[in-house]
């Protein structure tokens, strides 16, 4: 299967060459991805490198530490410690160096998945003195903000911009800091917060695609006008404001950090024309989205050169 660029929506992985002259030997990230397994599919989708790519029947031994966050589905992870565990919707299980282990999704339901493979002396000292290496798996539910984290980790590998390590790895630790404390908390949470974090995410998973607040809606058992009471009593908007907040938000991020046309842009969000789409974010941001575009160009270029005059 292709590996598609992260602004499609679809999969996406980047692994990551290290700079031993350039990187903090305490923190550096090796890989990150994002991926749809669907039902019956085979896996891991091709595209991986030696070290990294594994037959889930005979399993690997990798020398990073990794995290994998489902999203979706369900499956099934062993390791040698640990022996065979379920692995369902909004967990999130934790691989040590050195350690034989497999996983994969169930072939009836597949599963999507975000990932970091990761190593370093902190990362070594931190994940050994927090995490059982007999209970590696924590519940963290479906949550908006560690999508968004991982979205921002796969545009930053992608650019591979002076300092990305250093990013990547801050972003890694506040990722698992929300894993700590989300999956100590569990216990606060109601069944209506889930399903409203549950909401989220898949709003934010499918900004590219035609998907509407009623389909949502019925993706979590419940009436459209439940949802929407629940929605904003817990979030303060309405899911249709929310979404289109969500879609502001990667408009601006396309703009200033692609070279994708206005057209391109607008497809990608299933906006009915590049005049409807201007007009949507006009109306919105109180600019057209040209010379938004333009306004961040120019501040980088000031910026820039102010950095050569100093």
């Amino acid at each position: 299967m292709e590996n598609y660029n992260i602004y499609t929506g679809h999969n996406v992985f980047k692994y990551l060459s290290i700079n031993k002259n350039e990187v903090d030997s305490y923190m550096s990230i090796s890989g990150v991805g994002y991926q749809i397994d669907t039902p019956g599919e085979e896996y891991p989708i091709k595209g991986h490198p030696v070290g990294y790519t594994f037959d889930p029947k005979r399993g690997r031994i990798i020398d990073d530490f990794a995290i994998v966050y489902i999203t979706k589905g369900q499956g099934t992870f062993n390791s040698v410690i640990t022996g065979e565990k379920s692995i369902k919707q909004g967990n999130a299980f934790f691989i040590f160096p050195g350690q034989w282990h497999t996983y994969h999704p169930d072939k009836k339901t597949g599963w999507d998945e975000y990932w970091v493979t990761f190593k370093g002396s902190y990362f070594n000292a931190l994940f050994n003195s927090i995490i059982n290496k007999k209970d590696p798996i924590y519940y963290v539910g479906m949550n908006e903000q560690v999508v968004k984290l991982f979205h921002e980790m796969l545009i930053c590998a992608q650019s591979e911009q002076i300092g990305f390590q250093q990013i990547l790895s801050g972003i890694t630790l506040h990722i698992f800091g929300l894993f700590y404390s989300i999956n100590k908390n569990r216990i606060f949470e109601t069944q209506d917060t889930q399903r409203i974090k549950e909401a989220c995410v898949i709003m934010r998973e499918n900004i590219f695609n035609k998907v509407s607040s009623a389909d949502i809606a019925s993706s979590l058992n419940m009436s459209y006008s439940s949802f929407r009471k629940l929605f904003k009593q817990y979030i303060g908007v309405a899911p249709h404001q929310y979404m289109l907040q969500l879609k502001i938000e990667k408009i601006k991020d396309l703009l200033g950090s692609t070279d994708l046309s206005i057209q391109e842009i607008a497809n990608s969000l299933n906006f009915e024309s590049a005049d409807y789409f201007s007009f949507f974010f006009r109306s919105k941001t109180g600019v057209n989205p040209l010379l938004f575009r333009q306004n961040i160009e120019r501040q980088s270029s000031e910026a820039n050169l102010n950095i050569q005059t100093e």
